[in-house]
């Protein structure tokens, strides 16, 4: 056991006088930055760049935040903008702020989208994931809604058939459900919607001979399946 231990230490050793060597440490310093690039890259989350080419390597690692278990999170800032990252956004900003709105602990994303293998996908597929279903849920009602539903869109992505679907028959049944290309936009309909009363109400709207027609009273303030784009809101086709 201990003729093992000072093999290792002699071969420890020969290595570091090895490296000490200029012409030496001139062919490993790049290979000793590419690893550690690497090991890098297995180590953050939240980022869509390759860390072995990345420009922000240097200012990731100052910045990275750590957590628990070792893992590093990296500073938002250096991520390439996605719907991904869009997402994280929200999801970041509901865990601040579920102290002033409890009901934001249960913001929750239903992973139905991203790139799986064919077993990975038929596997899910039997277990119940649907394609079509928004990304995230607001599950408590509020005003005259049941819960919400966002569907995250970046760029120019646009709509599936089966998600103009699935965001029509929700908004038949009641739901607020609402499409936004950017955090800040879903955000802004987030904190609209959680301000409406538990409650709703009714309110009489006008009165046809014997016929009284009240509609709700607590309602957001965009239109129910509405798109929110670069700072416009337009209403979604029908299916």
């Amino acid at each position: 056991m201990m003729r093992g231990r000072s093999e290792r230490s002699r071969k420890a050793r020969r290595r570091k006088r090895i490296l000490k060597n200029p012409k030496v440490a001139a062919v490993s310093s790049p290979i000793t930055d590419a690893m550690e690039r690497i090991m890098w890259m297995f180590k953050v989350r939240d980022c869509r760049h390759i860390c072995l080419f990345c420009e922000y390597y240097e200012k990731c690692g100052l910045d990275g935040i750590p957590e628990r278990g070792g893992i590093e999170k990296m500073n938002m800032k250096y991520a390439k903008r996605s719907e991904d990252t869009e997402q994280i956004q929200i999801i970041n900003w509901a865990q601040w702020h579920t102290g002033k709105h409890p009901e934001l602990k249960w913001l929750h994303h239903i992973p139905n989208g991203g790139s799986r293998n064919k077993l990975e996908a038929k596997k899910l597929k039997d277990m119940g994931v649907k394609p079509g279903v928004a990304d995230l849920f607001l599950p408590y009602p509020r005003g005259c809604y049941h819960g919400m539903y966002i569907e995250m869109k970046f760029g120019n992505n646009r709509h599936t058939d089966r998600q103009k679907e699935f965001l029509a028959d929700m908004k038949a049944e009641g739901y607020f459900v609402t499409t936004c290309y950017s955090a800040d936009d879903a955000i802004r309909v987030i904190e609209e919607y959680i301000q409406l009363p538990k409650e709703f109400t009714y309110y009489e709207d006008e009165v046809l001979g014997n016929i009284r027609l009240v509609y709700p009273k607590d309602k957001m303030g965009i239109p129910n399946n509405s798109i929110l784009k670069d700072g416009k809101i337009k209403e979604a086709r029908s299916k």
